[in-house]
């Protein structure tokens, strides 16, 4: 945190990332509409290990099925990773998965 800042600590990003719960987490969000598939569901506890870990088991397997996924250790510490660690690995792909070129297309149609 920078001492001049306004801005709150947001502590409880720091606590440890319950990784237990993405697939409960990815049903949630399928029943608000995200179209994910059963498999996805499935293999999302396996997909959040292999995501950070490059050299592991998994890895493989995911950048398989998801040819633009990054995969690599994001906090520096391997045997600790904190709900910031996500957030901002999140953030860092947002936009990235979106093929523009379908927006622009539908654009030029008009």
């Amino acid at each position: 945190m920078v001492p001049a800042s306004i801005m709150p600590p947001y502590a409880f990003l720091d606590r440890p990332l319950d990784g237990e719960a993405i697939a409960d987490d990815l049903k949630a969000n399928r029943a608000l509409g995200v179209p994910y598939s059963d498999e996805m569901v499935a293999l999302a506890g396996a997909d959040l290990k292999a995501q950070l870990d490059p050299d592991g088991p998994g890895a493989a397997d995911l950048q398989r099925r998801y040819p633009g996924a990054v995969v690599h250790d994001v906090s520096g510490d391997k045997g600790r990773v904190a709900e910031i660690d996500a957030l901002v690995a999140y953030l860092q792909v947002l936009g990235t998965m979106v093929d523009f070129k379908i927006y622009e297309d539908k654009k030029s149609l008009r």
